[in-house]
């Protein structure tokens, strides 16, 4: 039997050696239907408005080449923030994300110390081989987080709460240059992905309103199938997310989206999303459903080219950046 002197170091000398390999390979390497019922109060040039960060010009077709990625935030930020107001997608979706990843790097910091700790303090004693394997894989795993927190803590090094504080308007500003998951983030949640920044700032939530109807138009344009589910979700009765809250529960509106996204869902999905149509339909007269059976079919022969919901998988989190 070898000591546990041996086998930990023989583990830990593989772990970092796989490691190693995993980080350098890291290193290369018909006119349309309508698609919804409009906001109350809310306007189509509000909507552009109140989501751009103060200042932000209208769209362009400006591109250049982005910061290399992990190059600090604080140094790239005004270059981003300049581009972003002035309708660069790109730079307004790396600030996005860069801004979000800084925002969480003091949780990421902590979670990964505690997993980190209680990992090497594990005996090894009386392992046999496949637990050896085992333990081996999650060596490299936490070898591959550390690599990744180093490099957050490289982007983040110097961002303070004044710069964290942008998160919101340029989660706002992403998803109206048409980023599709910053669009579903702050559809779903708003001012509320960042509760703190709504303390400090409560007319965020006037943003909200005023941008919410744009952002529904533009995804459901563009057949964004994170869209049809936002909405058939806030308006199912009972509902009470941000979105629900805005655009209020409605039976029928719910029925319509249910099924748009029943006719784009994946086969192993198809006999879930009938049950909770026939639940749906159920409340309504038989000429509301076929309304909304012929709205549904019209709507994604119009807009969804890609007639499938891969890209919501059963418990997405539209804010996964």
């Amino acid at each position: 039997m070898r000591s546990k002197s041996t086998l930990l170091m023989a583990v830990c000398a593989l772990a970092l050696a796989i490691g190693a390999y995993f980080l350098g390979r890291a290193d290369q390497a018909r006119a349309p239907v309508p698609m919804h019922v409009a906001v109350a109060g809310a306007e189509a040039a509000d909507a552009v408005a109140d989501a751009a960060p103060i200042g932000a010009s209208p769209p362009s077709d400006k591109r250049g080449m982005l910061p290399p990625p992990n190059t600090a935030l604080k140094s790239s930020y005004a270059e981003l923030q300049a581009r972003a107001n002035g309708g660069d997608k790109d730079a307004a979706s790396r600030l996005l994300r860069d801004l979000d990843s800084c925002r969480g790097l003091r949780g990421s910091q902590w979670n990964n110390d505690g997993a980190s700790n209680e990992l090497t303090a594990r005996s090894t004693d009386g392992m046999n081989a496949a637990q050896l394997r085992t333990y081996q894989m999650q060596l490299d795993a936490m070898q591959l987080r550390q690599q990744r927190l180093r490099d957050r803590q490289t982007l983040c090094a110097g961002v303070d709460d004044k710069l964290l504080d942008t998160l919101l308007p340029n989660l706002a500003q992403a998803a109206r240059l048409g980023d599709a998951q910053a669009r579903a983030c702050y559809l779903e949640r708003g001012p509320l992905y960042d509760s703190r920044s709504l303390v400090r700032h409560p007319e965020s939530l006037q943003a909200y309103r005023n941008a919410t109807s744009a952002l529904i138009d533009s995804g459901l344009a563009a057949g964004d199938w994170r869209v049809v589910d936002l909405l058939q979700q806030a308006y199912r009765p009972g509902s009470q997310n941000l979105l629900a809250g805005l655009i209020g529960n409605d039976p029928v509106q719910h029925y319509r989206y249910l099924k748009l996204y029943r006719l784009g869902a994946e086969a192993h999905r198809v006999d879930q999303l009938d049950q909770q149509l026939t639940a749906a339909a159920a409340n309504l007269s038989a000429a509301q459903v076929a309304q909304a059976d012929d709205w549904a079919q019209s709507a994604l022969r119009d807009h969804f080219k890609d007639a499938s919901t891969q890209t919501t998988p059963q418990g997405w989190d539209a804010c996964d950046f």
